[in-house]
């Protein structure tokens, strides 16, 4: 069984369980997190995995599927939001290691964390398909009302963007007076050059 499988099964049971669902949910979206690289592919993977797994476990459960599906959502939230804080600290710890701004592996994790906020909620969107329509149904209530609401994640991703948007920012605004500054001692040197050729 692959480890996505292995994923879904792990949800489905912790719907069985129903004891603690939402931090029984964390859990098991943690780590499998935990377990590959955070790229945004990865973390897609493993809510769509999750997803399936909880609907499945919500189609045989006895419990209120509306309960079921609020408080799994909430707990991939709260695992995606702590899989953003990673990347958070990870981009500062190269902003202090001198990394720059505009360098190609900063601008990609921001580039990656600033779609993660649309495709958290698309991917379980997605996943949430699957299933009758009673759960479909389910779902879309669900998630309607955490897009009105905002997700934890989405908050702590905007939050990075500001930071690490105003740092660019300031960054590309030195380098270019520095290059301004560049350019206008070339052409006054240039200026003084042909002052003096002529006197």
């Amino acid at each position: 069984m692959d480890a996505d499988e292995v994923l879904k099964a792990a949800a489905r049971e912790s719907v069985k369980q129903g004891e603690n669902l939402r931090s029984a949910v964390r859990e098991i979206t943690l780590g499998a997190l935990r377990s590959r690289e955070l790229t945004l592919g990865e973390i897609k993977r493993v809510v769509r995995s999750v997803t399936e797994g909880v609907s499945a476990g919500a189609a045989s459960s006895k419990l209120d599927p509306g309960d079921v599906l609020s408080d799994a959502l909430a707990g991939m939230d709260e695992a995606v939001l702590k899989a953003v804080e990673a990347n958070h600290l990870a981009l500062q710890r190269l902003a202090e290691q001198g990394q720059s701004l505009r360098d190609s592996q900063m601008r990609k994790a921001l580039d990656q964390l600033e779609q993660l906020e649309d495709q958290f909620l698309a991917t379980v969107k997605d996943a949430a398909k699957k299933g009758s329509r009673q759960l479909k149904d389910q779902w879309a209530a669900v998630l309607q009302r955490t897009e009105s609401n905002g997700t934890r994640t989405a908050d702590q991703i905007e939050a990075t963007m500001e930071e690490f948007g105003s740092r660019m920012h300031e960054a590309m605004a030195e380098n270019f007076t520095t290059l301004a500054s560049g350019i206008l001692i070339g052409m006054t040197e240039g200026l003084q050059q042909g002052k003096k050729k002529k006197g």
